[in-house]
């Protein structure tokens, strides 16, 4: 066979004598059996595969095909039968390799479910020879589960041929004949994911864990704030479902980065609304981000479990593996504490007034200030921000306490907030220069800090077996003081990063560029 493989769309169903009535009285169609798949589309609920121009499906129960939208490649190899497999589930082959790469940490969830019903054949001369061969493969939309009653919904499908060397004229007679049929070449299987989630009332654009908001220069302040706070408690609502059913870490991480980014911005309009407002929504903000943290801080210690492994020697791995057996532990008991508060009266009433205020009370209860224009604020407020970092920054010495980093870090991360808010009232390449840099200072900052909470977390732990004499606590002991050791030394040489860090932030071009835009 050659190379003359061809895909052509069918809108709808068909017969397949219907669509090769045109073959000459010399040749008839062999049939060579029916065969009826389930396949279910699967990506990130971020959508990173489909940002990515890549689609993922499974058919029946384990085999996982992942190809791009053109068709370049396509890797088929069998995998989990996790109905919500993390790429971490796959094999080391090149399908795991390249979900890693693109899906990270998230679970692959079922986007939409069809079955494909394909009728292989072959085309015959009168010597009995093949002369080409094909596939009808016919696509219906499996409901979803709460949809009860609905009926399979046609998806069209693809007339699939293959031609033999020597037959070229026959092939090209039968495309023709498709032509003038109206049939297109270049069914993909992007095309028949479109439809299922056109029918389903989805896209791939419902959800982005990347804050982005497009903002109105001359708009007032207040109007903006109340803008941006619609879009971060849509964000926060919509992870609620995944923490709960506890698809991956990333929805309760997005939750948390959601509600810090509101109740930073909260902060920042302290002078623009009644304090009474303030003080009693970032009290509950702050109740939830207290009963979000347990889970989100062990999760952290369970994801670098790899990272914790490649410190120690094969000597330690016993006790380091009894660690983390007891952390998987503790998060499942702390999970169902969180879940409990997610579905709590408390919490769903709270989300309520905060929806409530938001929609009915913040521009009402805004003072003259929130009058100007969001531009004017952002430009001051940044200003101050950035002139606090330098302050703060150029005093921070090799002597100086972990304090006053990590409050650095803070103010660090509030202006990363207010630039992230904003950035579409200025221009976009500047914002990205000023962006990128400030991130390098956050990284370095941020990674200072995480060592030091890691290593007061396990020095804590290891404190607590002290008190207990059984074989297995001297190993997990054992293990914890070989980490704490490693991440001292790693923190060290993070905290030396700093000052050569610092200065590439406050470089003459980003000065300049501060000054150029929130003048």
């Amino acid at each position: 066979m050659n190379e003359n493989c061809l895909a052509y769309i069918l809108p709808g169903p068909v017969e397949l004598a219907s669509l090769l009535s045109g073959l000459p009285e010399k040749y008839h169609i062999r049939e060579c059996g029916i065969s009826v798949d389930t396949i279910c589309y699967l990506d990130t609920f971020d959508w990173r595969l489909n940002n990515k121009e890549l689609l993922c499906f499974r058919i029946g129960k384990t085999s996982f095909v992942l190809t791009s939208f053109a068709g370049e490649f396509k890797l088929q190899e069998e995998g989990p039968t996790h109905e919500k497999p993390l790429p971490l589930h796959f094999s080391d082959g090149a399908l795991g390799e390249k979900l890693m790469t693109v899906a990270g940490i998230r679970a692959l969830l079922p986007r939409a479910e069809i079955t494909r019903k394909s009728q292989c054949f072959q085309v015959m001369n009168r010597d009995q020879k093949i002369v080409f061969s094909g596939s009808l493969e016919l696509n219906q939309l499996i409901p979803p589960d709460n949809e009860e009653g609905c009926q399979p919904v046609s998806l069209g499908g693809s007339l699939r041929l293959l031609g033999v060397r020597g037959y070229d004229k026959i092939l090209e007679k039968v495309t023709e004949g498709l032509k003038l049929q109206g049939l297109e070449a270049g069914y993909s299987e992007e095309r028949t994911l479109r439809l299922a989630l056109t029918e389903l009332g989805e896209n791939s654009h419902h959800y982005s864990s990347q804050f982005s908001i497009i903002l109105d220069p001359a708009e007032s302040v207040i109007l903006a704030a109340q803008k941006i706070f619609f879009q971060l408690l849509k964000g926060m609502e919509r992870n609620v479902f995944g923490i709960i059913e506890d698809f991956d870490t990333e929805f309760l991480h997005d939750f948390r980065v959601a509600l810090r980014r509101t109740r930073s911005l909260l902060g920042s309009i302290k002078k623009i609304v009644h304090p009474d407002d303030i003080v009693r929504f970032q009290q509950g903000l702050k109740d939830i981000g207290t009963f979000t943290g347990p889970v989100r801080d062990l999760d952290v210690y369970l994801l670098a479990k790899k990272d914790y492994q490649s410190m120690l020697p094969e000597g330690l791995q016993e006790g380091l593996t009894l660690f983390f057996q007891g952390l998987a532990k503790q998060r499942l008991k702390e999970l169902q504490r969180l879940r409990k508060a997610l579905q709590s009266r408390k919490f769903h009433s709270f989300m309520a007034q905060w929806q409530e205020y938001l929609e009915n009370s913040i521009l009402l209860s805004s003072l003259i200030s929130g009058q100007k224009s969001c531009k004017e604020v952002a430009s001051k407020s940044i200003r101050k921000r950035l002139r606090s970092i330098l302050e703060s920054g150029s005093q921070i010495g090799p002597q100086s306490p972990d304090t006053e980093l990590h409050c650095l870090r803070i103010q660090a991360k509030k202006l990363r907030y207010l630039l992230e808010f904003y950035r579409s009232l200025f221009p976009e390449t500047e914002m990205d220069i000023l962006v990128k840099s400030l991130k390098k200072l956050q990284d370095n900052l941020g990674n200072f800090n995480d060592l030091s909470v890691q290593q007061k977390m396990l020095g804590e732990y290891q404190n607590a077996l002290a008190l207990k004499e059984q074989k297995n606590a001297i190993k997990v002991a054992a293990a914890l003081g070989g980490l704490i050791t490693h991440l001292y030394e790693e923190q060290i040489d993070v905290r030396n990063k700093f000052e050569q860090t610092f200065e590439q932030f406050t470089t003459v071009e980003n000065s300049k560029l501060f000054t150029l835009l929130f003048k």
